[in-house]
């Protein structure tokens, strides 16, 4: 699936690290916004809906499974529509500790995990993956 016109959003506390992914993602073809915390990714939901998130789970003040348990019951009584794409918008994990989270990921809705370090070929694919099911 060609990117071309995706956008995704990276929420992640180490900054290096969202660079190192933006610089990587928009090789692949992505428009890639950042975010330091979950608090900045709301805002930038709220700005322009992304089509994919990437989202590390280890954050100090609010983690990922908080997120995203906040995005899976995100509520607006006002654009249904928008509510619909919100929850369902794919999430592809990034974790320092993959394995036995499997099961969790599955509950929370998650398409898909990588582990640190992030592998190119890796990401590329399950990127790819993600953004070519339906909703």
């Amino acid at each position: 699936m060609a990117p071309k016109g995706k956008r995704i959003l990276v929420i992640d506390d180490e900054s290096a690290l969202c660079e190192v992914l933006k610089a990587r993602l928009e090789t692949f073809g992505y428009s890639v916004s950042v975010a330091s915390d979950p608090k900045e990714a709301w805002t930038k939901i709220s700005a322009e809906i992304p089509d994919l998130i990437l989202l590390d789970i280890q954050m100090p003040e609010e983690d990922g499974y908080t997120f995203l348990r906040k995005l899976r019951v995100f509520q607006d009584h006002d654009d249904p529509a928008r509510e619909k794409r919100i929850r369902q918008l794919p999430v592809i994990v990034i974790t320092g500790r993959g394995e036995g989270m499997k099961g969790l990921f599955e509950q929370e809705q998650v398409s898909a995990y990588v582990t640190k370090p992030i592998d190119s070929a890796v990401i590329k694919k399950l990127l790819e993956e993600a953004l070519s099911r339906p909703i």
